[in-house]
């Protein structure tokens, strides 16, 4: 089982979970390989800007190499690169894209198989969960329900909580994650951005925001 970092949300142009990276990449080894699956956007515009971008992040946390998943990799490639990284990192952006791609490229075997640290940030958070919890829905019609990952992990989680932003967090979050909770028995930890959740082999720890949401009742996950 990987070690798994799921993080609530990070500008990565900011750097915002800057602390959180660094233990990630820390707890990896020295000089890690990392594998890169840019498979949450629809356009390729820009694409180019967002790899060097978060390849320089990388190097400036200590990685020795960056490389990156082709949507066109066949399985055997795909393997192969992953079975010569250290990390394995899920950016944000659309999840069900990233969903979607990983079961058609059979990506979600690989990282089944994967023994390093993996790091989701947003929506490679939420893809880890085998199901998450996501906002639907523009302004009153707003509503927060679950979504099918790729994942096995046995609770849900949500991204951006307590944004300002309400088309990522909801416009009453707690109430529809109090709700939810209840008439489905799931635990839901609500990761607010700059934070982390971080499972392995069973056992949670958590960095600055998380709130566990269980049976209608919200605690803070310390």
């Amino acid at each position: 089982m990987s070690r798994l970092y799921l993080l609530g949300g990070e500008d990565v142009g900011k750097r915002s979970s800057r602390h959180i990276m660094l233990k990630a990449v820390k707890e990896a080894g020295a000089h890690p390989t990392v594998l890169i699956f840019p498979w949450t956007g629809e356009s390729l515009d820009n694409e180019g800007e967002q790899r060097a971008l978060i390849t320089e992040y990388f190097m400036d946390l200590g990685a020795e190499t960056v490389q990156f998943a082709e949507p066109w990799d066949p399985y055997g490639a795909l393997m192969k690169k992953a079975r010569s990284s250290d990390i394995v990192y899920l950016p944000g952006g659309n999840p069900q894209l990233l969903i979607d791609r990983m079961l058609i490229s059979r990506g979600d075997e690989i990282l089944a198989e994967f023994r390093g640290t993996v790091i989701g940030n947003s929506a490679g958070a939420l893809a880890l969960c085998r199901k998450y919890a996501a906002v639907v829905g523009q302004k009153d019609a707003q509503e927060t329900r679950f979504f099918r990952g790729f994942g096995e992990l046995d609770f849900a989680v949500t991204v951006h909580y307590m944004s300002d932003d309400d088309t990522l967090a909801g416009i009453s979050p707690d109430s529809e994650l109090e709700s939810l909770s209840e008439k489905s028995a799931t635990k839901i930890y609500a990761i607010s951005d700059n934070s982390a959740l971080v499972y392995e082999k069973g056992k949670l720890e958590f960095i600055g925001y998380v709130f566990q949401f269980h049976r209608g009742n919200r605690t803070r996950c310390l």
